[in-house]
């Protein structure tokens, strides 16, 4: 798995976490994002610590965008490893109060968004003979909170589509796995994420962006080489906990 793309990897976000960590073992990193300026902003950081890393501009609902990075990668390094499926967004509403227009963009960028890169990428690795796939999705795959029922449902869909995807081209030496994070701490939600850790959690450690990507840099190792299929939480003890307040 030594080149690797990294979609929403621009920015401060859960993505940028997962390009460190997998830069930090010697991999080449692939940042790309919607936000080229944001990815570029990474990119820089990666270079400064000894990494090899490129941005590239990458919209995940259109399929030409996908493509692109797909052929520019492949160009650049000779083939495309690994994909981490991080670019999405987020909705916080009551389920029968959210918009078309809510709907549409949530499912087209955490599902549709997913499944478009995995379907252009699939084909490139499988020449290659294989290669990983990590989406991230949310404890909200696994259980409701009030607000979060769309939101709960695409990742719900993706966890769905990571089986699938696994089971359909295991033979074929490519796994496909998806890691769920809890509450994660980023700039400004600290007083907020100090009362979550407090209450919500078995572990008193507040979730970092490090944390996710460590976990998938290891299922895109080679001690992950019989791991394929799963759904690996990392939220501090969040979902396996029975809530008493």
């Amino acid at each position: 798995m030594r080149v690797c793309v990294v979609t929403g990897g621009g920015g401060v976000r859960i993505g940028s976490g997962i390009c460190r960590a997998l830069a930090g073992q010697g991999r080449t990193v692939v940042v790309a994002d919607q936000d080229l300026e944001a990815a570029e902003l990474v990119v820089e950081e990666l270079r400064a610590a000894g990494a090899t890393a490129v941005a590239m501009r990458l919209d995940v609902t259109d399929a030409d965008s996908v493509r692109e990075v797909v052929a520019a990668t492949v160009t650049a390094y000779g083939q495309v490893d690994a994909w981490v499926n991080s670019a999405g967004v987020g909705l916080r509403k009551r389920g029968a109060e959210a918009t078309p227009e809510e709907f549409d963009q949530l499912h087209a960028i955490n599902y549709r968004g997913a499944w478009t890169c995995i379907r252009e990428v699939v084909p490139v690795m499988l020449e290659n003979g294989g290669g990983g796939i990590v989406n991230i999705g949310s404890v909200h795959a696994a259980g409701a909170a009030g607000t979060f029922t769309l939101y709960a449902a695409t990742k719900a869909a993706l966890a769905a589509l990571t089986r699938g995807i696994a089971r359909d081209y295991g033979r074929q030496n490519l796994r496909c796995n998806i890691v769920h994070p809890g509450a994660v701490e980023a700039r400004g939600n600290e007083h907020l994420l100090a009362d979550f850790v407090a209450s919500k959690q078995m572990l008193p450690t507040a979730v970092e962006a490090i944390d996710i990507g460590n976990a998938v840099a290891f299922l895109l190792s080679p001690e992950a080489r019989a791991i394929t299929g799963v759904e690996l939480f990392v939220d501090a003890g969040t979902t396996a906990m029975l809530f008493e307040q």
